[in-house]
């Protein structure tokens, strides 16, 4: 009887281990809402409740996967499993293992809200972020005190949990029923291993499926789950489509030939190319490009910005990604984060490319990349070193005096200086690229201007609105300059940041940005309602300034009026493509989302509303033919950007 009693004890004991991870994982959850409330604001109780419950399952996959060997090992119908020294090493496993899928979670509670996605195995290539000083970390650890404190106590929790449930047994004897709980323990192991009993394992991108609504997709997920699937660094898919030399492929081929210059390229041939890289920088935080959508619209963030854009060509513009280095790979070598790692840090880095900078060099440009932080934070070092930039600027070579030095670097106003007299001794004509840093947490500016700027509904819009403020400086003392008047500047921002409105919180806002062509002479002025992307950009300057030479891009000139306007992106194993009047989303087979542009906050998917269906083919009986094109579009452009990145064919000749 006490033999009988040991066994159900012990089941009992693994059951309630499960449950505890569970509900601490639930816990996990709760603290990534209350961390993000603001992305689902407008979401019903039940969709956020029916969210919940979905993750249960991605959150039984990652129990099971973290804990598969101390699973197996406690399962075993065999005297061994009764021994001290194993149950040590077991508890021992179980807690660590744990430990970190949940450590995942509790960072990225707070750091979703930086890239709008939920970690994945690109963190293994971004180990250069450990070398960011020790300053930083403290002011994480104390602005986000709440992050900290909520971790703890579910620390505390799996602590418990693995010492409270103890499954050693009080007997060696091993009866006939172990085999059958055994096999029984096996057989759910393997299903919550595959995420159920479908077809298919489950993978990060189901929870498009299982969410109840677009927004909600981030909170079914599990960071350690999506680290798991996505821990190979070369996970670019191949995509066969259409058979070579298809029509619908050559339609949108990469290689780009010299020559075909657009009418206003006469007034820029040999110009100096200036861009600057707005950290943090969304088309929310701008007046003059917020005003279709504006909820609070006596409120600016960017009033420098803003009179710019009086005297520039504007665009639609739309971000490629949701990180910096994602951005600064989409502007300078024109390719698209359209897979679960960075380029820069994915198996293809080595591949062989070119870039705004290589091809402008050979066309006499003397080339220089600033960048306010540390040598390689962020990967910037290693790209600027990929693109073939003559010179790179970082904090390191920074002459001013140390109070213009934050724990995270250069403040923007002083570095910004810094750049105007460095290019005043440059050899002419130049490509420079600056790369804003303040608007970056930990948000520091100089004390002396504290309560200068409006801080809206955070501290990011407070550092917005002084990067805006060292912008208007940086222009007042360029315009004193030799330079100033040769030079055609660019102005865009990395990706967006914190968005307070509804429109912003999805993924067609939640990639608006600012795309500002500014030629101080007045030539270049206007505002263009044409889609246009980051890796637009390159292929632009190219074509503004005539250079000779044949180069490689996935973007097309915005000045090619022949050219498809689009803006393509990727995020939770969803592609987006964008144009004028819609908006596609291709899971990589089928086209699960398609949505009028004029529907900004994404509500009616027109694959599920036969009713808005039949009203709009009244209007546009061709509606059919559209969604048919976008999505073959979408397949070739993906078919040629996984043959010419695993193939690596991204050179063409002159």
């Amino acid at each position: 009887m006490q033999h009988k009693n040991d066994q159900k004890k012990y089941w009992k004991t693994l059951l309630c281990k499960l449950v505890a991870l569970l509900a601490i994982f639930s816990g996990a959850r709760f603290l990534f809402f209350c961390c993000n409330h603001k992305i689902f604001v407008g979401e019903s109780p039940w969709h956020i409740f029916k969210a919940f419950v979905a993750g249960i399952r991605f959150d039984l996959a990652t129990i099971a996967i973290f804990n598969l060997p101390v699973w197996g090992f406690w399962s075993l119908p065999f005297k061994l499993r009764s021994k001290k020294i194993f149950n040590v090493f077991a508890t021992i496993w179980f807690f660590m293992a744990n430990f970190l899928a949940l450590l995942v979670n509790i960072i990225d509670a707070k750091y979703y809200s930086f890239t709008f996605k939920r970690m994945s195995g690109e963190i293994f290539g971004q180990s250069v972020l450990l070398a960011e000083s020790a300053s930083i970390y403290a002011h994480m650890l104390v602005g986000y005190w709440y992050v900290v404190l909520g971790g703890l106590i579910l620390v505390c929790a799996l602590v418990l949990a693995s010492l409270k449930f103890s499954l050693t047994n009080k007997t060696d004897k091993i009866s006939k029923w172990y085999f059958v709980y055994f096999c029984i323990s096996i057989a759910l192991l393997i299903v919550c291993v595959r995420g159920g009993l479908q077809r298919k394992p489950l993978k990060p991108v189901d929870s498009n499926i299982y969410a109840p609504s677009i927004r909600t997709t981030c909170l079914v997920n599990n960071s350690a789950f999506n680290i798991f699937h996505t821990r190979k660094r070369a996970n670019l898919p191949r995509c066969e489509y259409f058979a070579d030399g298809d029509d619908r492929l050559a339609k949108i081929s990469p290689k780009h030939e010299h020559g075909k210059f657009c009418d206003t390229c006469v007034d820029f041939l040999g110009k100096n190319v200036f861009i600057i890289i707005l950290e943090s920088f969304s088309a929310e935080h701008i007046g003059a490009l917020d005003a279709e959508f504006k909820e609070f619209p006596n409120v600016t963030f960017s009033p420098f910005l803003d009179s710019l854009t009086d005297k520039s060509y504007v665009f639609d513009g739309f971000a490629n990604g949701t990180t910096s280095i994602d951005g600064l790979t989409s502007i300078i070598l024109s390719i698209p984060p359209l897979f679960d790692v960075s380029y820069i840090t994915s198996a293809y880095a080595e591949n062989d490319v070119n870039s705004l900078a290589s091809i402008l060099k050979k066309d006499g440009y003397k080339t220089l990349f600033f960048y306010g932080g540390r040598s390689n934070s962020c990967n910037f070092g290693s790209l600027a070193n990929k693109a073939q930039f003559d010179e790179y600027h970082c904090q390191n070579d920074y002459d001013g005096p140390s109070s213009d030095i934050s724990g995270w670097g250069v403040y923007d106003e002083e570095f910004f200086q810094f750049v105007a007299k460095k290019l005043d001794k440059t050899k002419k004509p130049f490509l420079s690229v600056l790369f804003s840093l303040s608007s970056h947490h930990p948000f520091l500016y100089p004390q002396r201007l504290h309560g200068k700027f409006p801080n809206g509904d955070g501290k990011q819009r407070e550092l917005i609105a002084y990067t805006d403020y060292a912008l208007r400086k940086f222009f007042e003392t360029a315009e004193q300059m030799d330079w100033y008047k040769d030079t055609l500047f660019v102005l865009v921002a990395d990706h967006i940041s914190d968005p307070q409105q509804k429109y912003y919180k999805n993924t067609l806002g939640g990639y608006s940005i600012p795309i500002i062509f500014f030629d101080p002479n007045g030539k270049l002025v206007g505002r263009s309602s044409e889609v246009a992307q980051q890796i637009d950009i390159m292929p632009s300057i190219l074509d503004l300034v005539g250079s000779k030479h044949n180069y490689f891009a996935f973007g097309s000139s915005l000045f090619d009026r022949s050219a498809p306007r689009f803006a393509i992106g990727y995020k939770n194993g969803i592609y987006q493509l964008v144009t004028k009047d819609f908006v596609c989303k291709f899971d990589g087979e089928n086209v699960v989302g398609f949505y009028q542009r004029s529907d900004f906050l994404l509500e009616n998917n027109l694959i599920d509303n036969p009713n808005l269906l039949e009203k709009i083919l009244i209007n546009d009986p061709r509606y059919f033919m559209k969604k048919e094109n976008l999505e073959n579009f979408t397949k070739a452009f993906l078919q040629q950007y996984s043959k010419s990145i695993r193939n690596n064919t991204m050179t063409v000749g002159d």
